[in-house]
């Protein structure tokens, strides 16, 4: 039964990636630059959650205005999750481009790809000083990759030196988020470790199968926790402002993990 289940899942997944193609395509022409830009990618965003059962639940304050939400990252479902909720952008390494599916998606989305070399710097500036100026906050997972959410990695910093720049610093705030994994399968807390790798895709896992098997749950329950922001303008060391992000991070998992 789950089975097919799981295909119908699937199956109208597919649909609608399929249907959002020309809308999310015809959305950046004509609303692109207006508020009501994130009205296709919202809907895409919520329904996939819908589909695959993944429930949403919001602990803390969000903050508005020139923000970048920096947090853990655990899996590709994190990106309809987040989007759903939060009216921001993407940025992401230049390879996430090559994924089946969300890469494509992530492509027609706004998303900022960032390259791994000094001359690429310039032009992640000025695209994400075009993305703040035009009211579309931005999302970042500093780890720079995926875990199973039993703990955060140290974050990189070198995107935070992209924050300290003169032209953005001054009017631009980070704000820490945590992500947990509350239940999987209508098992809440998780039953163990392994119950995280339905949801959590990280190291060598393959697309296709980890999806397939995300389809057959019966769900999973997310918790987003927002701690308080801190304005760029207080810090001139991206090592600090990086490693001051990640103990806000690791601090809410493990107050979650601790919970009965």
């Amino acid at each position: 039964m789950r089975t097919v289940i799981a295909f119908i899942k699937v199956t109208i997944f597919g649909l609608l990636c399929l249907v959002i193609l020309p809308t999310q395509t015809l959305n950046l022409f004509l609303f692109g630059r207006t508020r009501f830009y994130f009205i296709v990618p919202t809907f895409f965003h919520n329904t996939t959650c819908f589909i695959f059962r993944i429930k949403t639940h919001v602990q803390g304050n969000i903050a508005h205005g020139h923000v970048v939400y920096v947090g853990n990252h655990l899996s590709y479902i994190d990106i309809p999750f987040l989007g759903g909720i939060l009216k921001a952008v993407f940025i992401s390494k230049a390879s996430v481009k090559t994924w089946p599916v969300f890469g494509w998606l992530a492509s027609i989305s706004k998303t900022i790809f960032i390259e791994r070399s000094r001359s690429a710097a310039t032009k992640a500036i000025a695209d994400i000083k075009n993305s703040l100026t035009a009211g579309r906050s931005l999302i970042l997972f500093p780890e720079g990759t995926s875990t199973n959410g039993t703990n955060v990695l140290p974050f990189k910093s070198s995107v935070f030196e992209l924050f300290l720049n003169k032209e953005l610093k001054n009017n631009l705030t980070v704000q820490p988020f945590t992500l947990s994994i509350t239940g999987i399968n209508a098992q809440t807390p998780p039953a163990n470790v392994e119950a995280h790798d339905v949801y959590a895709w990280y190291g060598d896992m393959e697309l296709p199968p980890h999806l397939w098997a995300l389809a057959k749950l019966k769900g999973a329950d997310i918790l987003v926790t927002f701690h308080p922001p801190r304005p760029a303008a207080n810090y001139e060391d991206r090592k600090a402002f990086a490693n001051d992000c990640q103990k806000d991070v690791a601090v809410g998992l493990k107050n979650t993990q601790s919970r009965p």
